[in-house]
């Protein structure tokens, strides 16, 4: 009868020590390229919602780009523009990823395209302009007179007769003062 018990406690011993037998292990390896991001300058030949097409100087035929899930659009100081800014014929420098045979553009830097110079002339003149003894008591009284017009109109803004006569002193001084 010991005989008995001791021998499924041995083998459950053995099961328990030695490793398994049936399992098997799997393993699997992932790699995950990353490239450090690529930048390229060239012109936009064409401009669509998922890809931009663009000629390079020194290369025969253009490249087609895709565009990342985020895109930043900016000048070429670093400012935002809008994505409307980049047509065809526009000057660019993209900042791309490789992703598998995929070229990811997450950054579209507009480069400023030379604007032709245009001079302006200004030519400014100043008339100066002398008052008389008369004008000048007449400009300062009336300048009185609107500071009180315009007090009384803050406090009763529904007086018309009071906003027609303010109009009237305001251009009787313009008229005094630029001599008409």
């Amino acid at each position: 009868m010991k005989r008995l018990l001791l021998i499924p406690g041995i083998t459950a011993l053995a099961l328990l020590c030695s490793p398994s037998v049936h399992a098997q292990a799997v393993v699997r390896e992932t790699t995950t390229t990353t490239s450090a991001p690529l930048e390229v300058t060239g012109t936009v030949t064409e401009f669509a919602p998922d890809t931009v097409i663009i000629r390079q100087k020194d290369v025969t035929a253009p490249v087609r780009y895709s565009f990342a899930k985020k895109v930043e659009y900016v000048d070429a100081a670093g400012n935002p523009v809008t994505r409307e800014v980049i047509t065809s014929g526009v000057p660019v420098k993209v900042r791309y990823i490789r992703e598998g045979d995929r070229m990811l553009v997450d950054r579209v830097i507009v480069q400023s395209t030379a604007a032709p110079a245009v001079t302006a002339t200004t030519t400014e003149t100043t008339t100066t302009r002398t008052f008389t003894g008369r004008e000048t008591k007449e400009i300062d009284k009336l300048r009185g007179k609107i500071a009180h017009e315009e007090r009384e109109l803050a406090d009763h803004p529904d007086r018309l007769s009071l906003q027609d006569e303010l109009a009237r002193d305001r251009a009787a001084l313009d008229a005094i003062q630029n001599g008409r």
